[in-house]
């Protein structure tokens, strides 16, 4: 790290120093857990943090009050409308009147609302950010591009600002000429450097640098982390590619933090199983499905008292799978899916892997794709064609008939740009059937 890295970083854990070490406890407990979970401690932990939270839920919140805290599967599963309904009987009468700190979600793929930590939760999550940041080659102090919709957020204070070393880049300004100046950027600031975005963001990037026909990037991009969307393999490569870095995805959402992230090289997710626990249940009832099996995501955040979330269904779809490492078992997510309302279905009414946006990259005329499913069988492809000739029609829509059924009747719409939401991500499913 260099010099003004260094600052950055020793501010950081000095002022955390100061003020308690909180941040710091935090990150050695998720350190702990994550890299010894087979430790009779880490185990210990987990089952102390879960049973904790059951007992501070009923005894303190009017929503949870009938519900005997020993018997965890008793507890109801939740989502963001029921919160959003009944938000004044989820919080803790003990944290109510204490400081909090507020989050928003965009709403942009679902209903929106705010949610209130307390501070606790907050530092917590600032070290799980850390922890899984480092995993992907950032450091604190190293220079951070940010890309998301900034307008949305609040703006950080100075001091943040400068030990965190954030740039921020409007993912809304994304044009070429604002991506052909952040690669000057890059390539002209000898820091080490950091990206951070949804992961359409990247898509467009690397689209750009495809077009000009770019060579290697040598700029000292230590790390690349895309979140938000489902990130597309062959951006990967491309990153790669261009900037000598392994990009991985990030799962994680407003409401909660830090759930899950790729280890460097690997398609699996791990799961931060030190800050939540994990579960993935049927669509139809409230069962677990078996590892291997697509299902809900459902979450208990171990650290929000503000607010408890007691087994939240996220909206997202995920499979766990067993990893069996020096004769021990680890639990991950080997798929993490778009949410119910952004997956696809056959005409049959089978969820379709999302895995199917990759089929689009063999027509390298398509330089934007969004799939909008209008009905049980009708498909609408809004493309955006390079040169605005797409001399493969015919074939492209045989091709996904037979993947979406027989009876599947396919249109295609082509379009000059796909819009952004309003929160600056990008949708490239769209399912308007009502579930």
């Amino acid at each position: 790290m260099r010099l003004g890295e260094k600052l950055r970083n020793i501010s950081f854990w000095l002022i955390d120093f100061c003020t308690g070490r909180d941040i710091r406890k935090h990150y050695k407990d998720i350190e702990d857990i994550i890299e010894r979970p087979h430790n009779k401690k880490s185990i210990s932990k987990q089952e102390h943090y879960l049973r904790q939270l059951l007992v501070h839920a009923s005894g303190t919140t009017s929503f949870y009050k009938s519900y005997e805290s020993s018997d965890f599967h008793n507890f109801p599963i939740i989502n963001k409308e029921i919160v959003k309904n009944s938000y004044q009987e989820f919080l803790s009468g003990t944290y109510k009147h204490k400081k909090h700190f507020s989050v928003s979600t965009s709403g942009s793929t679902g209903t929106s609302f705010t949610m209130l930590q307390d501070y606790n939760k907050r530092k917590r999550n600032t070290a799980d950010i850390i922890y899984f940041s480092e995993l992907a080659g950032y450091q604190l102090g190293h220079k951070l591009f940010y890309l998301r919709f900034w307008d949305m957020f609040k703006k950080k204070n100075k001091l943040a600002s400068f030990l965190q070393n954030i740039i921020p880049i409007n993912v809304f300004d994304l044009s070429d000429n604002t991506i052909k100046n952040l690669i000057e950027i890059l390539k002209n600031d000898t820091s080490n450097k950091a990206m951070l975005g949804y992961a359409s963001s990247f898509d467009k990037i690397c689209n750009y640098l495809d077009s000009i026909k770019a060579e290697p990037i040598n700029c000292n991009l230590r790390s690349v982390i895309g979140m938000s969307e489902r990130l597309d393999p062959s951006t990967k490569l491309s990153m790669k590619k261009y900037f000598g870095v392994d990009m991985i995805s990030r799962y994680s959402n407003a409401e909660n933090g830090m759930i899950a992230q790729q280890p460097i090289g690997e398609e699996y997710f791990e799961i931060n199983w030190a800050s939540y626990y994990v579960e993935i249940l049927d669509f139809t009832s409230n069962n677990r499905v078996g590892y291997g099996e697509l299902g809900r995501i459902v979450i208990t955040d171990l650290f929000n008292y503000h607010t408890p979330m007691i087994r939240y269904d996220t909206g997202d779809l995920g499979i766990m799978d067993e990893i069996k490492e020096n004769g021990k078992t680890r639990y991950v997510f080997s798929r993490v899916e778009g949410r119910k309302m952004d997956s696809i279905r056959s005409t049959s009414g089978e969820i379709l892997s999302t895995s199917i946006l990759l089929v689009i990259n063999k027509y390298k005329e398509i330089r934007q794709r969004q799939i909008i499913q209008k009905t049980k069988n009708e498909y609408l492809f809004k493309l955006k064609i390079e040169n605005h000739t797409f001399g493969e029609e015919k074939e492209f829509i045989e091709e996904f008939r037979g993947y979406f059924g027989h009876d599947a009747i396919i249109k295609l719409e082509y379009v000059d740009e796909i819009p952004l939401l309003a929160s600056g991500k990008q949708r490239a499913i769209v399912n308007e059937v009502k579930l």
